[in-house]
């Protein structure tokens, strides 16, 4: 399955919980597999498991309580001063909390372009027009470029 890490991925972005996207992605698969006969997986399998993924994302998130705090991994020690390894964690947490703002379809567009889907294959998969999509990369970037504004000044 070389779609699993990926999935795995998007799913994590969405919904911030590494245990939560893992039995999210896993449900995602089973329902997918207790199909087969319905789809031609060769063909169409992963726009259906990443279309999954972002509707279940999407319920789990509207169902879950606010977010009372956040968890940000640090940047690894490639950086070669301890300045260089502060900015590096300190401009991760501005991303990840600029990330979190956004509405979860335009950070699922926004993870699924960084991911290499075109607009039409994020289209497919969020079940919207490629125009929609483009609105809602456009708005997710303009969202990121505004509050990371200082970082990207310097």
């Amino acid at each position: 399955m070389d779609t699993a890490p990926r999935a795995l991925a998007y799913a994590i972005s969405l919904v911030r919980d590494v245990s939560v996207a893992e039995d999210l992605v896993q449900d995602c698969y089973q329902r997918l597999f207790a199909k087969t006969e319905q789809y031609n997986l060769e063909r169409d399998g992963t726009r259906i498991l990443f279309r999954s993924i972002t509707n279940s994302c999407i319920n789990w998130t509207s169902r879950k309580p606010p977010v009372s705090g956040l968890v940000v991994e640090p940047v690894e020690k490639k950086c070669r001063s301890p300045l260089e390894l502060a900015i590096g964690n300190e401009l991760a947490v501005a991303v990840d909390l600029a990330l979190v703002e956004l509405p979860v379809d335009q950070r699922a567009a926004i993870e699924l372009s960084t991911l290499g889907h075109s607009s039409r294959e994020i289209a497919e998969i969020l079940e919207m027009t490629p125009g929609n999509v483009r609105v809602l990369l456009h708005r997710a970037r303009s969202h990121l470029e505004e509050q990371l504004q200082e970082y990207l000044e310097n």
